[in-house]
């Protein structure tokens, strides 16, 4: 399985500096197994500063600079000069990941939209793909909706949904307007029915592929750390479900992260 692009990686997490692992050698067994292309992506000021220097280290690994939503309240908007600064580095190629999320409180809504807006402004202003983290209660979509209106309002071109676990219908309303879904391990958890049925029916030219280690865990890895090897247990469930050949899967999928990253 060879040329697979994980589109939303970690090397950046402190809990692999704990465990002692390395990027290098994290980046080199996922070679072994048929990975090409990495994009690590930060979460705030630190992370994204690290992100930028794995990119400039190691050939065909890439940036996304951002603050996530749930971090944007120890912020001012003053440090998004950082951001901003960061955005104009080789080899960043999104603003992420940002966005909404609700999932535990929505007090700080009004925050994280200001944060949301003037990120993608960013990402506009550098010519680079809006890279979006957008989680809710289980039996809301109103970050996803509430997302979908800004996008709009800013008139977003190039976007992605990172870690999509939801359904199709939902998923349409960000494709139909030619954003990506990037689907993540969960996808080979045997109770993420709805996604599987978002993957049956999404277009191969409308999804990307990620990780999100050491997050996620696919099967039948799940229960321990996670790295960007395993995406092979992703490519190889749409595969199935999709009833198509893996190449194929990884064909379209890294035609797709390179088109909406501008990789040449």
């Amino acid at each position: 399985m060879a040329g697979i692009f994980d589109t939303h990686t970690h090397f950046n997490d402190e809990i692999y500096k704990e465990k002692e692992f390395e990027a290098l050698d994290m980046i080199n067994e996922a070679k072994i197994v048929g990975v090409s292309h990495f994009c690590c992506v930060g979460f705030d000021i630190r992370s994204s500063k690290e992100a930028s220097k794995y990119a400039l280290k190691y050939p065909n690994v890439y940036a996304a600079v951002g603050i996530h939503p749930t971090d944007v309240i120890k912020f001012t908007i003053d440090d998004l000069e950082d951001i901003d600064t960061m955005a104009h580095g080789d080899k960043v190629v999104a603003i992420g990941e940002i966005g909404l999320d609700y999932y535990y409180t929505d007090e700080h809504k009004e925050v994280q939209k200001h944060f949301f807006k003037e990120q993608i402004k960013i990402a506009q202003r550098n010519d680079l793909a809006v890279m979006m983290h957008l989680r809710d209660k289980d039996n809301s979509d109103q970050a996803y909706l509430d997302a979908l209106e800004i996008l709009d309002e800013l008139k977003v071109k190039r976007a992605i949904v990172h870690c999509y676990t939801r359904g199709y219908e939902l998923a349409k309303k960000f494709t139909s307007r030619g954003y990506l879904i990037s689907i993540p391990g969960v996808v080979t958890f045997k109770n993420a029915a709805p996604l599987h049925d978002a993957v049956e029916k999404l277009s191969l030219n409308e999804i990307i592929v990620e990780t999100d280690a050491p997050y996620l865990t696919p099967e039948p890895k799940r229960g321990k750390l996670n790295v960007s090897k395993n995406i092979v247990y992703t490519v190889e469930k749409i595969a199935s479900l999709k009833k198509v050949n893996k190449a194929d899967v990884i064909e379209a999928t890294s035609s797709n992260a390179m088109k909406i990253f501008k990789i040449a």
